[in-house]
């Protein structure tokens, strides 16, 4: 058999490269397939964290455009109040770059690309794989699928599996001189205007970035609620001169633990769901699920390892332990919303806490950690919640905006 690289990876988003980088690193044959040619418009805020930025095997400050120091609350559109921060919270940075970057740095340490092709399916065998793309077909031991949210290899493979579907919308908009410069470390963050609905503006280097999310369900009142935002941030004083891209994205939700590798294959990042259900942050997930995936191909190929089934394992511990605990978080948050803005507002526990979070020096886990024996309590309060923030939803589908 001929086979075109060790290791075929679908898509060259971070997960896709991180894993690339960290194969090529250890001496595997990867070959990377991505549908679009780079540099490509991906819509996301592009805040990196602390945490992401921990995970990251390099420096990216190349790439980096503003550092956050302020964030902007406000629960729709009402209710407004800010809180800063002496040292950064977050980075900002745009994705075509971000992406480009992490991509040159994988292609440096080895990893061949392909541009133009887009994997249509996979067929798995038992000491091979064969990746199908429009054009042709490759052929590897292992597959790592790491194209999105619409990618082929996760179904492909049967591993797309429980996701609770999600759905962004943002656009790039130029903005005057003295808004960008008066908000450059600025991020707004608008919650609670429906059930799970988010909004953000974050600052770029030239232009302002603003989307709004929430359950795929409730899609239809998105695009109203993209335009109160952007009536608030004019009646803040920002004024709008062009927008320049207003794209929508599929935001998918892994709710379940389960296989996220079957055979050959494996999937990572949004073509595992694994996109955090409270922020709709998918960007730490992607790398530190690459990094995972690399690792257990490099167990497999080394034959120290007799599966890929450590991935799963890493994965379910790892990340889906966070992800399960901050959709209960989501479903207390729909139930609550004034509450907890108003919690935020008035305590600076809970400003410092959220700062632990962006940091990564805390985490979902620790919140219900944080009850002790009151655990138990924590756990009804939660499910409680998931069954009020059900019916929240069905009322919204029913009246909309008031």
């Amino acid at each position: 058999m001929t086979k075109d690289a060790d290791v075929i990876i679908a898509g060259a988003g971070p997960a896709g490269s991180i894993a690339a980088y960290q194969l090529a690193k250890a001496g595997v044959s990867v070959q990377i397939l991505e549908k679009s040619e780079f540099p490509r418009y991906k819509v996301c805020g592009a805040g990196l964290t602390h945490k992401i930025l921990s995970e990251i095997p390099f420096d990216i400050s190349p790439v980096i455009e503003t550092k956050i120091h302020t964030f902007i609350f406000s629960s729709g559109f009402n209710k407004v109040f800010s809180r800063n921060s002496e040292y950064p919270l977050i980075y900002c940075t745009m994705r075509d770059k971000f992406d480009g970057y992490l991509l040159e740095k994988a292609v440096a340490a080895g990893a061949r690309v392909q541009f133009g092709e887009k994997v249509t399916g996979v067929e798995l065998h038992n000491s091979y794989v064969n990746v199908f793309t429009r054009n042709r077909t490759f052929t590897s031991f292992l597959v790592i699928g790491a194209e999105g949210a619409t990618g082929a290899v996760a179904r492909s493979a049967n591993l797309w599996k429980d996701i609770m579907p999600g759905l962004a919308w943002e656009a790039e908009i130029r903005v005057d001189a003295l808004s960008l410069q008066k908000y450059s470390d600025t991020v707004f963050l608008d919650w609670g205007a429906f059930p799970g609905g988010y909004g953000w503006v974050f600052p770029k280097g030239d232009h302002l970035s603003l989307g709004v999310g929430g359950p795929a369900s409730l899609s239809k009142w998105m695009m109203d609620y993209y335009k109160k935002f952007l009536i608030y941030l004019e009646n803040s004083g920002i004024a709008v001169i062009e927008t320049t891209s207003l794209k929508s994205w599929p935001i998918p939700v892994r709710v379940k633990r389960g296989n996220f590798h079957n055979g050959r294959a494996i999937v990572a990042g949004d073509a595992a769901g694994l996109t955090d259900p409270l922020t709709g942050e998918g960007i730490y997930y992607a790398i530190r699920s690459g990094k995972l995936a690399a690792e257990s191909c490099i167990g497999f190929l080394n034959c120290s390892a007799p599966s890929l089934l450590s991935y799963s394992k890493a994965v379910n511990q790892d990340l889906m332990t966070e992800l399960l605990e901050a959709n209960r978080i989501k479903y207390l948050f729909n139930t609550f919303p004034l509450r907890i803005h108003r919690f935020v507002n008035d305590s600076d526990r809970a400003w410092r806490a959220f700062g632990k979070v962006l940091r990564g020096e805390k985490n979902y886990a620790d919140v219900r950690n944080g009850f002790g024996k009151w655990k138990t309590l924590w756990n009804l309060v939660c499910c409680i919640a998931q069954v009020t923030s059900y019916f929240a939803e069905k009322r919204f589908r029913k009246t909309g905006f008031h």
